[in-house]
C-alpha cells in the first residue's frame, strides 16, 4: 500500500493563519513560525530600507518593501525583511503581496531564524529563481551576497563596508550606517 502524501499548505490556507504578532511563512508546504524581531534587527532593517528607498523608489527604478508576503512558488510563502522589485517586474505586485520572486531579497539574521534563513529559505529562494539574496549578520557585521546565475546561487561574496546591488550595479549601500544600528553586537 502506498504511503499517504502529507498535506502541503496553500496560499489560501496561509491567509487563514491567525494575526497574532507572530511571523508565519510556508516553506515547501510546511508552516514555520518566528517571533517578532528585536530592536537591533529593526534598526538595521530601517537603515537598509532608507538607503534602498532613496536609490530605487525615488529614482523610479522599482519598489522597496519591508515585511511583505511573497508567494514564490505553489507551496512557498515567505516574508523577507526587505524586498526590491524592479520597474520591469512591478506587475508581480498586487494589493496584498508579491506574486513570484522579488529581484532582491534581504534576510536579517536573528538568533532564532539564522539557521533557517541560511538553509531552507535560501534553497526556496534559489528554487524560485530569485536573482539576488542578501543575508545580513549584524553580530559579524557582514552581508553575504548571493547572485543567481540563472540556475543557482553562486558562492557568497562577503561585504563589510559597502555593497553594490548585482541587479542595479550603480546602486551602492554604505554598510557602516547599517552597523551603527546594532547596539550590542547582536541582531
Amino acid at each position: 500500500m502506498p504511503a499517504a502524501k502529507s498535506h502541503k499548505c496553500t496560499y489560501e490556507e496561509y491567509c487563514l493563519l491567525p494575526d497574532d504578532g507572530k511571523r508565519y511563512e510556508v516553506l515547501d508546504g510546511k508552516v514555520v513560525v518566528s517571533s517578532a524581531a528585536g530592536s537591533d534587527h529593526q534598526g538595521m532593517q530601517a537603515a537598509l530600507s532608507y538607503h534602498l528607498y532613496a536609490a530605487i523608489e525615488l529614482k523610479r527604478r522599482g519598489r522597496v518593501f519591508t515585511d511583505i508576503d511573497c508567494h514564490l512558488l505553489v507551496h512557498d510563502i515567505v516574508r523577507p525583511d526587505l524586498v526590491v522589485v524592479l520597474r520591469d517586474h512591478t506587475h508581480r505586485i498586487i494589493a496584498t503581496h508579491v506574486v513570484g520572486t522579488p529581484d532582491l531579497v534581504i534576510e536579517i539574521l536573528s538568533p532564532n531564524t539564522a539557521a533557517r534563513d541560511r538553509t531552507k529559505k535560501k534553497h526556496r529562494y534559489e528554487a524560485a529563481g530569485t536573482p539576488e539574496l542578501w543575508l545580513v549578520d549584524g553580530r559579524k557585521r557582514t552581508v553575504a551576497q548571493f547572485v543567481n546565475d540563472g540556475n543557482r546561487f553562486g558562492p557568497a561574496t562577503l561585504h563589510t563596508a559597502k555593497i553594490r546591488l548585482a541587479i542595479l550595479p550603480k546602486v551602492e549601500i554604505p554598510l557602516h550606517e547599517v552597523w551603527s544600528k546594532v547596539a550590542n553586537g547582536s541582531s
